[in-house]
């Protein structure tokens, strides 16, 4: 793997567009020509870059010829294990995200875990008092949203109150006001995100950031990754405009679809 595969690798992993993991190091265009293999990069300028997004520079170079994603490895073997209700097999997996690197992605690591141990497994109602506390500050504090803070953010949505949410969402989409030119899977997350969120509001009475929201799905480009997402952006906004009928309508394609269960789920007009 080149040094330029591996940023770009990367920059996948956090989120992030070419222009924000150049971190005002490099150009834009300089850095997109490194991810390209065309320029070769300055030992400098690479570790300022790695140094602005807490990346360790040690793992970085380790990995560098390592052929898999350790990312998705790692998330790979805890759904696995999770599929398998193995506690061990994610007690392992533990020992060894505990000898990574003490940064970011491994906080993001140590989390998904312990929600898979304390909470996914057990099937537990409520996010024990210290792990919430953990996520709050791993979103809250650390305000800078990438995929992994946006999948824990998505997964935990209902252990903040709704002030807590209209102020995330609304910085969520404010970073992300283009959804179209976004990997598919960050789209996906943040589009799920804001299905959660009207899920929220309905429960909580609450329409500050509704239109914002429904609007943001509007503009998604229709392919199928995101389909049904933007199907459920059609149905929430139907139950707020408190339109029984195409509620009705969007409720039978979806159990066509097999999906009774989850629509029984869903708030009724």
């Amino acid at each position: 793997m080149t040094i330029g595969e591996a940023l770009l690798n990367l920059r996948k992993q956090l989120g992030l567009n070419q222009t924000e993991m150049a971190a005002n190091v490099v150009s834009t265009s300089f850095y997109s020509k490194v991810e390209r293999n065309i320029h070769d990069i300055g030992t400098n300028d690479l570790l300022q870059i790695l140094n602005k997004h807490q990346i360790n520079a040690t793992y970085f170079f380790e990995n560098l010829n390592d052929k898999e994603n350790i990312s998705e490895d790692i998330m790979d073997r805890i759904s696995v294990a999770f599929e398998q209700k193995s506690r061990d097999k994610l007690l392992k997996i533990k020992q060894e995200i505990d000898l990574l690197p003490n940064n970011r992605q491994t906080e993001y690591y140590k989390l998904q875990l312990q929600l898979t141990l304390e909470v996914y497994i057990p099937k537990a109602k409520e996010i024990p008092i210290e792990l919430k506390n953990k996520l709050k500050q791993y979103i809250l504090v650390n305000n800078n949203w990438n995929i992994h803070s946006l999948q824990i953010f998505r997964e935990t949505m209902r252990i903040y109150d709704i002030d807590e949410l209209n102020f995330l969402v609304g910085t969520i989409l404010a970073k992300y006001s283009n959804p179209n030119i976004l990997q598919s899977s960050l789209q996906e997350c943040i589009g799920a995100i804001c299905i959660n969120y009207l899920d929220n509001c309905y429960e909580k009475n609450s329409t500050k950031l509704i239109q914002e929201v429904l609007s943001y799905i509007s503009t998604i480009n229709s392919k199928g990754s995101v389909l049904f997402i933007k199907l459920l952006g059609k149905y929430y906004a139907s139950v707020f405009q408190r339109d029984p009928a195409t509620c009705q309508e969007i409720a039978n394609v979806l159990k066509l679809a097999g999906y009774s269960d989850f629509v029984s789920m869903l708030p009724k007009v």
